[in-house]
């Protein structure tokens, strides 16, 4: 969420305090531009979105809350049940499935995560992609675990651009960082490899893991 500058065509109500601006998700912007009927007359009849910034301006209530998470976790399970492991789109999905906001999202929604992520293991079982999906769970864990001790022990905020070679730099030697910060590359490779997720978005997620 981010405050941004207001198109002299906004809606009055854009431009209220309790406003948040949002950046609209690669995927429903390309739904938008390829021409999905469905989502295409959806967003240009809302009062609330922006088509020439593909913004989406709201003031949040708690019903807001509950739609947003409700949408996030219906999205998907959309993808994760309908695309095939080697589409994009898939592999973000399957690394946010493995983290614990997902959980969270379907604890709010009233599902119990543990019985999506059977599922979810079903899934990529039938593309013969199992034991990924555990190496996955192992990557996830480790990244948190490495997060935690290197808010601890170094202190500072980091970008995912060049990300390992920069938490080399930072963590100068250090036994226990430098052991996990192995084990952690590792597992990216084995599931790049396996074509699971991109690299891009598991350093996007030890990114996240280190700065929260």
């Amino acid at each position: 969420m981010r405050k941004s500058k207001i198109n002299h065509q906004a809606q009055p109500f854009w431009s209220l305090p309790e406003t948040i601006h949002h950046t609209l998700d690669r995927d429903i912007v390309d739904s938008i531009r390829r021409g999905n009927e469905k989502c295409s007359a959806m967003m240009m009849m809302d009062p609330h979105f922006e088509h020439k910034t593909n913004q989406y301006h709201i003031a949040w209530t708690q019903n807001d809350i509950d739609m947003l998470l409700e949408g996030m976790l219906i999205r998907s399970l959309e993808i994760l049940r309908n695309a095939n492991p080697e589409n994009e789109l898939f592999k973000e999905e399957i690394m946010w499935q493995s983290t614990p906001q997902f959980a969270e999202v379907c604890r709010h929604a009233g599902y119990n995560p543990r019985i999506i992520r059977e599922e979810v293991k079903n899934i990529m079982t039938k593309y013969g992609k199992q034991v990924e999906v555990d190496q996955l769970d192992e990557f996830v864990h480790w990244c948190n675990f490495f997060g935690e001790m290197f808010k601890d022990k170094v202190g500072v905020k980091v970008v995912k651009q060049g990300l390992m070679k920069i938490l080399v730099e930072h963590i100068n030697g250090d036994y226990e960082l430098t052991t996990i910060l192995k084990q952690i590359g590792e597992l990216m490779d084995d599931l790049y490899l396996a074509g699971v997720t991109t690299r891009d978005v598991m350093s996007e997620y030890l990114a996240n893991a280190i700065n929260s």
